[in-house]
């Protein structure tokens, strides 16, 4: 909808990985904010940075409500400096957002506003944090709105059998989230096990594609969603994955001639990899001509399962 109004896209999110602390982030810019955009980028950016270098104390803080007033102000602060860079009211940046941080065994969420927070529990899809809007749809809380300290929610505890976190926008639920049962849809799942299996450029180019051909079509709203997973449990890794699970993979016809050969070569060379290589070197471990070889390393680069870096390739 904001395509065909050539109006910004309100949605921003962040990844970012510092001192062990893996984190994950988003803020939907209130529709009715005229520079939300703007707002929303300072959120996910200065929350971000603060809970990478201060997780530890956030964690071990006994007092929850402490901890809320202390993530709130760190926004308020950064958003009181740009509105007035902008010369505009606070409220004219408003945003909701959801936060995901995660450092050894211990997780951080963080909720304001809609939006769903889900957890990959073991087997089972769960929801950590349902939308909150109140009596109506179209209403819910900002981080600049008088009730954000009441209405934030904050979750601590231990990661134990969690294999991943997915949150994301309201326009992006419409498709992946049934209102009926309150569930994630499962396709979550096999976007959090490539999320642990792909390079980080072609998985959010796969992201994109599922977002603009698929999900953007079922709403008007912004879509966004960010995924944090590690390979355990059933995000399992290469190695562990089925023939039919590899060939969806690697987009091999699993009905073709000698596919059970062919995975193998894949195979062969994805193992010869534990350590980098040059296109020569490989071609003399897995006794492989170069030009054959050549041929299985760009399949493999163009799925996402390898990297090349200058003469070398390596596993993602």
């Amino acid at each position: 909808g904001h395509i065909k109004a050539e109006t910004p896209c309100q949605d921003k999110t962040i990844s970012a990985v510092r001192n062990g602390v893996s984190i994950i982030a988003l803020a939907d810019g209130a529709g009715s904010a005229r520079l939300s955009h703007f707002g929303a980028e300072c959120v996910v950016n200065s929350i971000s940075s603060f809970i990478l270098d201060d997780f530890v104390n956030l964690i071990k803080n006994p007092d929850g409500n402490k901890v809320k007033l202390c993530l709130l102000d760190v926004i308020k602060k950064n958003l009181v400096n740009l509105a007035e860079e902008h010369k505009c009211k606070l409220s004219d940046l408003a945003s909701t957002l959801l936060l995901v941080a995660v450092f050894e065994e211990r997780f951080l969420m963080v909720h304001v506003g809609d939006g769903i927070i889900g957890y990959l529990d073991g087997a089972e899809l769960k929801i950590a944090s349902l939308p909150d809007n109140g009596e109506f749809a179209n209403v819910t809380t900002f981080v600049t709105s008088n009730e954000a300290p009441v209405s934030m929610r904050l979750f601590r505890g231990e990661v134990n059998n969690i294999a991943g976190f997915i949150i994301m926008s309201d326009g992006t639920a419409q498709s992946l989230f049934h209102k009926s049962t309150k569930s994630l849809a499962k396709a979550t799942i096999k976007l959090m096990h490539r999320t642990c299996l792909l390079s980080s450029e072609v998985m959010k180019a796969q992201l994109w594609d599922t977002l603009s051909s698929v999900i953007t079509k079922n709403t008007q709203d912004d879509c966004s969603m960010a995924i944090l997973a590690r390979p355990v449990g059933l995000l399992c890794e290469y190695q562990e994955l089925s023939l039919t699970e590899k060939c969806a993979l690697l987009d091999i016809n699993s009905s073709s001639n000698n596919i059970s050969q062919r995975i193998l070569r894949y195979d062969t060379v994805l193992e010869a990899l534990s350590a980098p290589k040059t296109l020569k070197q490989l071609s003399v471990c897995v006794h492989l001509k170069p030009k054959y070889t050549k041929k299985r390393l760009n399949h493999l680069v163009q799925s996402g399962l390898i990297l090349r870096q200058g003469h070398y390739y390596k596993n993602s």
